[in-house]
């Protein structure tokens, strides 16, 4: 078995497939941390940069993400500090980073060049903030074997383009470089040439944005292997263009727009394209329909602004054009939907704008096209006062049913259509897939965002614009869907500023219910609690439902424990009871108890006197501590502790620890930091609950097991061991969250 995992594993790459296998036996687990190259962490929930390093302690590559792109709060990021710091000094196999929408400055920067500079092979800093050109000089200087490079900065004070001429010096294998400064002002090509020059033989992918110039005539004879060329050029009249020509090895091009000017230079790559990108599409123009009829490979097709006034567009691409995958195309309509939906089988990929829609064009897009993953659509124009009379409740249903493979859905209604409440059952029910929903002017009450709730069990960012939903029906989607990580939007008029969450680590919206005075420090207990008896469970037993107890101070009602409940355990029923303590009031939630009925222990004593397992916990001085396993009272803090022992012996401690702290620090100098013990009457059986600052060996652990006042002993038991969910989405996608 051992080796057919050996042989397998390395060939699993998606993070959730990665994530069911950790969760098969402790082996498995084991074994995904060990092997795991790449994961995904979403700042916002992530707990300590250490538990993933311990956890993971081979990856290779990490992608460290901010808030999604199209939040407009987008300067109120995560800082990136403490993860920077991990990384120089414990991820020592790491070749790969990603940072997106973080704050990070300079000093960041130096830190992450002089210590893992010469070890990085690929680097991406995506819309980042309070970068400056000594930022980047250090990525110049210390980061000299690079072959991705990726910038795409906010706010960049270009004053000097001294960071180039120094990368150019110092690398000679780049493949791909990209570069997006949004405050640069003149032009690119002074700069860029240098690198072209030191790259040439390597150099396959490159991506500017901004003033890239005129003169550009010796540019490209040195990117001998140039394949993808992303560039702001517009070739204009009455300009000596010299001996300038595109690489003939170019795959992917994209430009400003396609002109008659520009013809002695793209028409002998038209056979040749795979991918074309234009700012500016005009099909009243006879040379740029010519072009597209003449590139029968193109797979990709962007087209940021399209002139179009007789609509004939999408009818254009889909007869010319049938190997497209991805297209995006701002104006079309119903018509040009359905050709491209009947002439281009393969797509996979489709965001267009389109005047009107109709319940056939969405029919005929579930009929034919199976691999669609991607689909967003923009119905009209913004009117006021405009009657909504076609209902695409049908429609919708239709294309979910036939697009199986949908992942990614947007759905923006200005003009007269309108999706019902029934259309976003519809979306719930049969949107199996979902990850990622973009609602604009969809449905008619509360209700259809419970209808909506009941299905799409994947989904993890939901965009809501002017939509017809109260705060709390928006507040009780996000305890209802629990993969959520992320959900925003403007709601009659009103931006959200604070996001709604699931998980204990990210902050709490000021629109979710208020009903703790220290919201993540409960959080936190009921997810411990939670993941500590999901440990106790045996191998052949699984946790099917669960019950859990509040004792509170309050009348009942007081307490909305909806999100207790979640962070318990997620996609198992949970019955819930509450108990009124006489006191003071001033405490909502004392202690919280959860209890696994018909299963069995790896630790008989978790069983109590109900012969379910049992624990119990409270908050003391704020900390969440373990006050009661099975039927023996113990005090155990929740925070901090990785591993701990559990033994249950006669009731002899003093005499039984002093030979397990010896038997520890005879095998591999393992030191107990903390002990508890609880007890039934003096002298009969007693539960020992110790805590050592790393996991001892599995030879320590049968020398406890044979002392002869030891009935049973657990090791590696932790409040932390499981507090992953890996792109585990906490688990990880990759994605790593707590």
């Amino acid at each position: 078995m051992e080796t057919v995992l050996d042989c397998v594993i390395p060939y699993i790459h998606d993070g959730n497939d990665l994530n069911s296998i950790s969760f098969v036996s402790r082996k498995f687990y084991e074994l995904d941390c060990i092997t795991r190259k790449h994961v995904t962490v979403h700042l916002h929930y992530a707990p300590s940069p250490f538990r993933l390093n311990q956890r993971f302690p081979f990856l290779e590559s990490l992608t460290l993400k901010g808030f999604p792109d199209d939040f407009e709060y987008g300067h109120r990021t995560a800082d990136v500090t403490p993860w920077i710091r991990e990384i120089a000094v414990s991820f020592k196999c790491l070749k790969a980073l990603h940072i997106r929408r973080l704050f990070i400055c300079d000093s960041n920067i130096e830190l992450l060049a002089k210590t893992r500079g010469n070890d990085l092979r690929s680097l991406k800093i995506y819309k980042c903030t309070e970068i400056s050109e000594n930022g980047v000089m250090y990525i110049s200087i210390y980061c000299d074997k690079l072959t991705t490079l990726c910038l795409s900065l906010f706010s960049f004070d270009y004053d000097s383009a001294k960071w180039l001429h120094e990368l150019a010096l110092r690398n000679t294998g780049i493949e791909t470089f990209s570069l997006e400064m949004y405050e640069r002002h003149g032009s690119y090509y002074e700069d860029i040439a240098p690198l072209l020059k030191s790259c040439g033989k390597s150099l396959v992918s490159l991506r500017i944005k901004g003033d890239y110039g005129d003169d550009t005539t010796d540019t490209f004879s040195y990117a001998v292997n140039l394949k993808h060329l992303f560039l702001p050029i517009n070739f204009e009249f009455n300009v000596d263009y010299g001996s300038f020509k595109f690489p003939p090895t170019i795959r992917c091009l994209g430009i400003d727009e396609l002109s008659e000017t520009s013809a002695p230079f793209v028409l002998p790559l038209f056979n040749q394209l795979r991918e074309l990108e234009l700012e500016c599409l005009r099909f009243d123009d006879p040379f740029q329909c010519s072009f597209l009829q003449r590139c029968p490979n193109l797979e990709v097709l962007c087209a940021k602004h399209v002139r179009d006034p007789l609509h004939k567009g999408l009818q254009l691409v889909s007869q010319f054009l049938k190997k497209l995958r991805k297209l995006t195309f701002n104006s079309g309509t119903p018509t040009g939907l359905i050709a491209v939906a009947q002439g281009c089988p393969n797509m996979e990929n489709l965001h267009v704008k389109l005047t009107d829609i109709s319940n056939e064009a969405l029919e005929c897009i579930g009929s034919n096209l199976r691999n669609l993953s991607d689909f967003d659509m923009e119905v009209g124009e913004i009117r006021n006062n405009t009657t909504r009379d076609l209902l695409l409740d049908n429609g919708t249903r239709a294309m979910l049913v036939g697009c199986t493979k949908l992942e990614k859905l947007g759905i923006h209604l200005y003009a007269t259509a309108y999706l019902s409440d029934v259309g976003l059952g519809f979306i719930g029910k049969y949107g199996v897939n979902l990850r990622f929903l973009s609602l604009t002017r969809i449905g008619e009450s509360d209700g259809g965002l419970l209808e909506l709730s009941k299905g799409c069990p994947k989904l993890r960012k939901l965009r809501m614009i002017y939509c017809p939903f109260s705060k709390q029906a928006v507040t009780g989607f996000v305890f209802n869907i629990h993969s959520l990580r992320y959900s925003w939007g403007i709601i009659h008029g009103r931006t959200y500023t604070e996001f709604f969450a699931t998980r204990p680590n990210f902050k709490v919206s000021t629109i979710a219910a208020q009903v703790l005075t220290k919201p993540k420090s409960y959080l936190t207990l009921a997810e411990r609690l939670g993941k500590l008896a999901g440990q106790l469970l045996a191998g052949g037993s699984c946790m099917k439902s669960a019950k859990v107890t509040h004792a509170i101070g309050r009348a009942p009602n007081d307490l909305d424990a909806r999100l207790l409940r979640t962070m318990v355990a997620k996609g198992i029923r949970i019955s819930e009871e509450r108990v009124i303590l006489h006191g003071s009031s001033k405490k909502p939630l004392d202690i919280i108890q959860i209890q696994i009925s018909d299963v069995e222990s790896f630790f008989a004593s978790a069983i109590s006197e109900s012969r379910d397992i049992r624990v119990e916990g409270k908050l003391i001085d704020g900390v969440p501590h373990l006050t009661k396993l099975g039927a023996f009272e113990v005090v155990v803090s929740l925070i901090g502790y990785r591993h701990i022992i559990l033994c249950r012996q006669v009731d002899q401690p003093a005499r039984t620890i002093r030979i397990i702290r010896s038997i520890l620090d005879d095998e591999n100098k393992v030191y107990v930091r903390f002990t508890s013990v609880g007890r039934t009457p003096i002298a009969q059986q007693a539960v020992m609950v110790i805590v050592v600052d790393r996991e001892p060996t599995e030879k320590a652990l049968k020398r406890i097991s044979k002392i002869p006042a030891v009935k049973e002993a657990l090791s590696d038991w932790s409040p932390q061991a499981s507090c992953f969910d890996v792109d585990v989405s906490l688990m990880f996608t990759g994605d790593y969250l707590p």
